[in-house]
């Protein structure tokens, strides 16, 4: 698969898809389903097998937050696709450190944790105090005013670095918007989405 693939409408991106070889240009890594490796579910055995992603995922931080001695709250949220952990009241930003990186840290911790349980790729995303869901609203933003820019100038647009479920919903977001068209360009962890004029 070559560094830079199109996507002209909402996919579905889970962590990591982006190593997927020769990926057909109709589905490139930001627009893959979450459920990649898993197509033969159906949408009630994906449901159950998030859940039990989520629960191993909220399990493990437990544990974590027991050894550090911190507070925190788990609320979990399932999708049609992801699962969401977030640890809330830990009346600190340990958690999270320095632009998000000891989350990062925390998100790589439980993705090889559950991997190692289930013995299969996961969807769990994590987050501590709703830092990443701030981030998120912020680059949609930065999305929205690129998505005007480029109507405006007619010329490409390239957004910071993302991970991959944050480009799918820059790439969501651009096909939702009309006029405009996205692609992912770049290796980990230094793939960005660029929006660019949609093609005739």
């Amino acid at each position: 698969m070559s560094d830079t693939d199109t996507t002209n409408g909402p996919g579905e991106a889970p962590d990591e898809l982006d190593d997927a070889p020769d990926a057909p240009a109709e589905a490139p890594d930001d627009a893959q389903a979450a459920s990649a490796g898993a197509e033969e579910l159906t949408p009630e055995q994906l449901l159950e097998l998030l859940d039990e992603e989520a629960d191993l995922a909220a399990d493990f931080i437990e544990g974590l937050l027991d050894r550090l001695d911190l507070p925190g709250d788990i609320e979990i949220e399932v999708t049609d696709n992801q699962a969401f952990v977030t640890v809330q009241d830990v009346g600190s930003g340990l958690l999270i450190g320095r632009r998000g990186a000891t989350l990062d840290a925390l998100q790589e911790l439980v993705r090889c944790a559950v991997q190692r349980q289930t013995e299969r790729r996961t969807h769990v995303r994590v987050d501590v105090e709703g830092y990443r869901e701030r981030q998120l609203e912020k680059q949609r933003d930065k999305c929205r005013d690129a998505i005007a820019q480029v109507r405006e100038s007619g010329e490409a647009v390239t957004l910071e670095p993302m991970d991959a479920y944050e480009r799918k919903m820059m790439h969501d977001l651009v096909a939702s918007a009309g006029g405009v068209s996205s692609a992912s360009e770049g290796v980990e962890p230094r793939r960005r989405v660029v929006v660019q004029p949609a093609e005739d």
